[in-house]
Formats: C-alpha cells, structure tokens, sequence
C-alpha cells in the first residue's frame, strides 16, 4: 500500500471548551458618547479592573472630563 498522507486531525468540543477555558482574557473598558433628543451628550463610561475601586476611581476622572467637555444646555442638569 503507497504512504497516504494523514488528515489533519480536527479538535474536539472538548479541547475547544478547555482552551476556551483556559484563555486570560484582559479587561476591556469603553465610553459610549451619543445625543438624546434634546441634543444633550449623554455618556456611558465602562471601566474593567480587578480593583474594583480602581475601575471606580478611572471612570469618575473620564466621566467628569466628559462632563465637562459636553455640558449639558445652558450647563443645567436634570439630576
């Protein structure tokens, strides 16, 4: 019998669930900017840590830096 070539071996779910499993997966933040229909900015700050003050403490300075470069009309706050 002539050497055939062997077919790639396809992985198991099993192997896929454990390198799933076993990947580090790094924190991911995200701002989201987007206009209300008064055509105020609103703003969503996301910040990932595994310290969670840490997160707090980031996304207050973003956040307050957001504010202030978008205030709202005529600087009133509906809060």
């Amino acid at each position: 019998m002539p050497n055939q070539p062997t077919k790639p071996r396809h992985p198991a779910v099993s192997d896929i669930a454990l390198a799933l499993a076993q990947r580090r997966s790094d924190p991911v933040s995200k701002v989201e900017l987007s206009l209300n229909a008064k055509g105020d900015v609103q703003i969503s700050v996301d910040v990932s840590d595994t310290d969670p003050r840490k997160a707090a403490d980031v996304a207050a300075v973003i956040f307050s830096d957001l504010r202030a470069k978008y205030p709202r009309e005529n600087g009133v706050s509906t809060k």
